[in-house]
């Protein structure tokens, strides 16, 4: 059926509106967008930050290692780089080294031998750092990671910078539901946490099988569905053991244990998703390396009741007088626009289940399917805002919610970081792991900062 002339009229003021944002992106390409200092992280010279969480654990456990070095280096690597990154917007350093010192006492009166330890603590002594959505206390699982809350800092997404670029923390805890870096503080469930973006090992499981409690905002109803909680770490080896951890009594839904011949897979891949006016097209290097909605996002704006107008906000924020960042003040103007109608939803929801069954049925229990994390490498600060919907690549995964592990593939001839998501059918974690462990092999994984 052909459309209405309304319809008509509605997608060609949207492409014209595409347009004139295409325009501004590219302009901002070309002036080479805001103006900043260039700054490089001086090169990781200490040992202990050039190890996996596994390795460092194994180390602190066997006592060859202090937990109180352990930490002390990565405190100072933080201090040396965050000035620059701007990950870090919680500092519990104090905390941190009174609890890595609690450490080195339990295992100096060597009460457990080094098999219980692993058994009961795989992580212990190991320092991590939590997004700042989540109360340190209300973590799933914490204390099997660390010695109670032994996390060295809170985080925005921006860790993922911290994570692979600097070497400035081994293991991460995210559900990434703001757009890590390039689309700052937004708390609204675009995606889990595989968002992307190239910058290191990342787990958005199965949904329903890491808890989600102890977060902000809450994630009810339906959000659940789209809110998956999941390690970050540098080193693929890592990315299982965390996840037995944070799972809990889940990790029986999922198949970690067995193992994996990549020879038996089908691997299935696809270059992009066939562009759109507000997304990106997809990089070359990329290519190559081959609702109902029960809380309102304005209504999180405002916050213990206050209203929030956002087009008011908009007008504010031309000025620099607003307090909320553009994306929150853009997502809150379209959610604004796109009202919810039963119509609409039962309309998206077959589109939904129709995709999730073909991919379902391909994939099986032996598939894996390899797509880009995101169409472009690091952009220039604020241009991903002329393309707002390029987290579809990632999003599209959290609304069919299959697991996902985000892999990094090396670096591109700027030196940027490259990477691919491996998707997988429901409950088959451990397919993604295993290619992703595959694919560090390969490629080489993480690349430490200042080698390039």
């Amino acid at each position: 059926m052909a459309p209405s002339f309304t319809a008509r009229i509605q997608l060609f003021l949207l492409r014209a509106l595409g347009f004139l944002i295409g325009l501004v992106g590219r302009a901002a390409l070309v002036l080479g967008g805001p103006k900043f200092a260039s700054k490089t992280p001086r090169p990781v010279t200490e040992p202990l930050l050039l190890l996996s969480g596994m390795q460092l654990a194994k180390l602190i456990r066997q006592r060859k290692v202090k937990c109180i070095d352990v930490v002390q280096a990565y405190i100072n690597r933080i201090k040396d780089v965050n000035p620059m990154i701007n990950g870090i917007v919680k500092y519990r350093f104090e905390e941190a080294m009174k609890e890595a010192h609690a450490v080195d006492q339990k295992l100096a009166e060597k009460q457990e031998d080094e098999a219980t330890l692993e058994n009961k603590w795989p992580f212990l002594g190991v320092p991590l750092t939590v997004k700042e959505a989540f109360q340190l206390q209300g973590m799933p699982n914490s204390s099997g990671l660390m010695n109670r809350r032994d996390a060295i800092a809170k985080t925005d997404a921006t860790v993922v910078a911290l994570l692979k670029g600097a070497g400035a923390i081994p293991l991460g805890i995210t559900n990434c539901s703001e757009l890590c870096m390039w689309y700052e503080s937004s708390n609204k469930i675009y995606g889990r946490s595989n968002n992307p973006y190239d910058l290191q090992h990342i787990v958005g499981g199965s949904s329903g099988v890491v808890p989600n409690k102890g977060q902000f905002p809450l994630a009810v109803g339906a959000q659940e569905l789209f809110l998956c909680t999941g390690p970050m770490c540098r080193y693929a080896e890592d990315l299982a053991p965390m996840l037995k951890v944070m799972a809990g009594p889940g990790i029986k839904r999922l198949k970690l244990d067995t193992k994996v011949h990549l020879k038996d897979l089908k691997f299935y891949w696809m270059e992009h998703d066939g562009g759109s006016f507000l997304m990106s097209k997809v990089d070359q290097d990329l290519i190559m390396t081959q609702k109902k909605e029960p809380v309102k996002f304005v209504d999180l704006l405002g916050d213990h009741g206050k209203h929030v107008s956002p087009l008011w906000e908009l007008i504010k924020w031309c000025l620099g007088l607003s307090v909320y960042t553009i994306p929150s003040i853009g997502l809150a103007l379209l959610e604004e626009k796109l009202r919810y109608s039963n119509e609409k939803y039962q309309k998206f929801k077959a589109v939904e289940e129709s995709l999730r069954k073909e991919l379902v049925d391909m994939l099986g229990d032996d598939g894996v399917f390899l797509y880009p994390s995101h169409p472009t490498v690091a952009p220039k600060h604020h241009v991903p805002l002329t393309r707002p919907f390029n987290f579809a690549y990632t999003g599209v995964f959290s609304a069919l919610g299959l697991p996902v592990t985000q892999c990094p593939l090396g670096l591109n001839a700027k030196g940027l970081p490259l990477g691919i998501q491996v998707v997988a059918g429901p409950f088959n974690d451990h397919l993604t792991l295993a290619v992703a462990q595959y694919l560090e092999k390969t490629f080489g994984g993480w690349v430490c900062p200042g080698k390039f």
